[in-house]
């Protein structure tokens, strides 16, 4: 029995469900190419929606992967890049969407908290290690909790972790301090 065309936007949603599988397990593109006996290049033209995805491929993903991607469907309206942040630190855990990185309760480096916010986020958002991090709204309010602001080395480590961007090249721990004092505003506000 030959099985119906799959429908542009299911296509769309699968290959978007099978990105968003591969990056909440924590694979780079180069990573679960090679786990699937695949090219990178396949891959990513699969996550693209540029290769369908076909049945065999699908379940070596869901395999490999450890989930099934119709599951996945309904959380993902497409490709998503932003993801949300949040960080519990009672607990000593930094979320990103799906991903969550645990640091030690209590941990007061900024290098070693910085290091572990750069590596996720460029993991979820699949961006090079060595390029620079342009940080959003809710990352820099994520860091304003996470990070001591009062590291006089503030500035200078967030330029080394996330690169030269223009949050880093004027003055970091300014940033971090008034989205602070914007919620602590907004909280007084409410």
């Amino acid at each position: 029995m030959v099985e119906p065309p799959v429908s542009k936007n299911t296509a769309t949603e699968l290959a978007a469900a099978a990105a968003t599988a591969r990056t909440v397990v924590g694979y780079s593109v180069e990573g679960a190419a090679t786990a699937l006996g695949i090219s990178a290049a396949l891959l990513q033209d699969v996550e693209d929606a540029v290769v369908p995805l076909s049945d065999v491929m699908r379940r070596t993903m869901e395999s490999t992967y450890g989930v099934t991607l119709d599951r996945l469907i309904a959380q993902v309206p497409g490709h998503a890049t932003h993801k949300s942040l949040s960080y519990n630190a009672k607990d000593g855990i930094l979320r990103i969407g799906e991903l969550g990185i645990r640091f030690r309760p209590g941990i007061q480096s900024n290098d070693e908290l910085l290091r572990g916010f750069s590596a996720a986020v460029r993991r979820q958002r699949q961006l090079p290690p060595s390029g620079p991090l342009h940080l959003r709204s809710t990352d820099i309010q994520v860091l304003a909790e996470l990070l001591d602001i009062d590291d006089p080395q503030l500035d200078e480590r967030a330029q080394f972790w996330f690169g030269h961007t223009p949050e880093t090249r004027h003055s970091f721990s300014t940033c971090l301090r008034l989205s602070r004092n914007l919620d602590t505003t907004n909280l007084a506000a409410a």
